[in-house]
């Protein structure tokens, strides 16, 4: 994209990050915003509803940065999506919430049709999961389609066109259009 998504405009007003934030605020869960970005901690300093968490060191994509906030302990989860998604409502989130749901011990990914969206899926901690993500990392494989084929998950079925992952320019067009 050439500069920083999270920050972009978003077309329902605010960037893509607020946006998002707004979209998770009524499902009711605690929200933890992860970056390496102090720009994006700044961007939502007003917020007493969210927590933001500078991303350590070192930055190696988003399984690293998975590997920083999944939790060790059985009984918890994570609802984990990227910004780039500018699409995503909240009805959209409550589905596939509900999915994991009737299937806790397996981690719910999302599936456009064609394939999956391993960075918006509904994570549970504790093993499998931390204890893979910390195997794979310490052998230095970083790629989330590795360790999403090592984890048991269900795949699950949501809109395309909320899916949309806007990652070119020419996405930009299609969002205003």
């Amino acid at each position: 994209m050439g500069r920083d998504k999270a920050l972009l405009p978003h077309p329902d007003g605010g960037v893509w990050l607020t946006a998002m934030v707004d979209r998770l605020m009524p499902l009711g869960l605690p929200l933890r915003v992860l970056s390496r970005h102090p720009s994006h901690a700044a961007q939502l300093a007003d917020r007493s509803d969210l927590t933001v968490q500078l991303e350590p060191a070192p930055w190696n994509g988003p399984l690293q940065a998975l590997a920083s906030v999944l939790s060790p302990q059985p009984g918890e989860a994570l609802l984990v999506l990227p910004v780039d998604m500018p699409r995503l409502s909240t009805g959209v989130l409550r589905q596939l919430i509900e999915a994991w749901h009737c299937q806790p011990e397996l981690m719910a990914v999302t599936h456009d049709g064609d394939r999956l969206q391993p960075l918006l899926a509904v994570i549970p901690s504790g093993p499998p999961f931390q204890s893979l993500l910390a195997e794979q990392l310490a052998a230095g494989q970083r790629r989330w389609m590795d360790w999403l084929e090592r984890v048991p998950h269900q795949p699950v079925r949501l809109s395309s066109e909320a899916l949309l992952n806007a990652n070119r320019p020419e996405d930009l067009a299609t969002l205003f259009q």
